[in-house]
């Protein structure tokens, strides 16, 4: 992932048939609600300032909560590389919520603005 998620390449899927490009959107869906969640926890820096916010736990766990939405709406429907990036996207996004939120309560210094974490693979 990079820290805004770019626009859908549409000359290389011009000739794409319909399952390949709702795959690729699918893709960038969860891809850029991933960087969102982790832009709310200061794991990435903001695209517009290029520095990391402060943490905004509500806005974190809103889109995380759109995964999981989008994980049970959309299971036994995905292809086996849409589950692994979506699984992954989860599991990963939860796990920085949780280390922030940790680090908030226990005082760590950087609680507001973790360090930046290493970004899942998009595939």
């Amino acid at each position: 992932m990079t820290d805004s998620t770019p626009p859908l390449d549409e000359e290389a899927l011009k000739d794409a048939s319909p399952a390949e490009i709702h795959s690729a959107l699918f893709e960038q869906l969860v891809t850029g609600h991933a960087q969102m969640t982790l832009t709310f926890l200061g794991r990435l820096p903001n695209p517009q300032t290029g520095k990391p916010d402060e943490v905004n736990a509500e806005a974190a766990k809103m889109f995380i909560d759109q995964l999981e939405m989008l994980e049970a709406k959309t299971k036994g429907n995905l292809s086996a590389e849409e589950t692994r990036l979506l699984t992954h996207s989860l599991n990963f996004t939860r796990m920085a919520f949780v280390e922030v939120m940790e680090a908030q309560v226990t005082g760590q210094p950087g609680a507001t603005a973790a360090p930046p974490v290493a970004t899942p693979p998009t595939a």
